[in-house]
């Protein structure tokens, strides 16, 4: 049987843990280190266009090709938000949202995170 350790939280309180406890909590403050290091290094950049027609599935083309991986229902609006992976090289982490505005259904509000991998476009 592992002895129990003691260590000082963020509130400077003392707790009493057993080694596999302690294990448990350090494993998941690295994973919330990790998650907050990957969304410091994200691009996110937010524009809006116009829409080129009413269909949800028509979306104005940017110099990149684009693969569709998902749709999701958002709440509070009548209208669903795409979701695209950058297809021109395989494993560019890019990504774009597309949705429609709230306060003016003729605009497309686009958000793009993460950069390319690739310098030059491919369509």
């Amino acid at each position: 049987m592992m002895g129990r350790v003691e260590i000082k939280t963020s509130e400077l309180s003392w707790t009493r843990l057993d080694f596999g406890e302690l294990l448990v909590k350090v494993g998941g403050l690295l994973k919330s280190i990790k998650k907050t290091e990957v969304s410091k290094n994200r691009l996110k950049k937010v524009i809006r266009v116009p829409a080129i027609s009413s269909k949800i599935a028509d979306i104005p083309s940017d110099e990149y090709s684009w693969r569709k991986y998902g749709q999701k229902r958002i709440k509070g609006s009548p209208y669903p938000r795409g979701y695209y992976k950058c297809s021109a090289v395989r494993g560019c982490p890019a990504r774009k949202h597309v949705e429609r505005a709230p306060d003016d259904p003729s605009m497309l509000i686009v958000t793009y995170e993460w950069e390319h991998r690739h310098s030059e476009p491919a369509m």
